[in-house]
């Protein structure tokens, strides 16, 4: 069996906050420490993920499968 970084990390992280993260999850695991930095990147569609709004619910969320795919790729980028 192969060793498969992004699904362990997928699974953590769904296991964790479920399908979908928003609010101070979102941001903070895209590495901003405030709501007014993550909306600033947003408002310039810079965030490199695809968020959204979800009926009924305020602020944005993303894919918690799109995160880890995210967080990979930044990671071998700095290797």
């Amino acid at each position: 069996m192969t060793h498969n970084p992004l699904a362990d990390l997928s699974k953590q992280l769904i296991l964790r906050f479920g399908p979908t993260m928003g609010g101070q999850d979102l941001y903070a695991a895209l590495g901003f420490k405030t709501y007014a930095a993550f909306h600033r990147s947003q408002q310039r569609q810079a965030l490199g993920v695809h968020v959204f709004k979800l009926p009924g619910r305020r602020g944005w969320f993303a894919l918690t499968v799109d995160i880890a795919t995210w967080l990979m790729k930044q990671s071998n980028i700095q290797s």
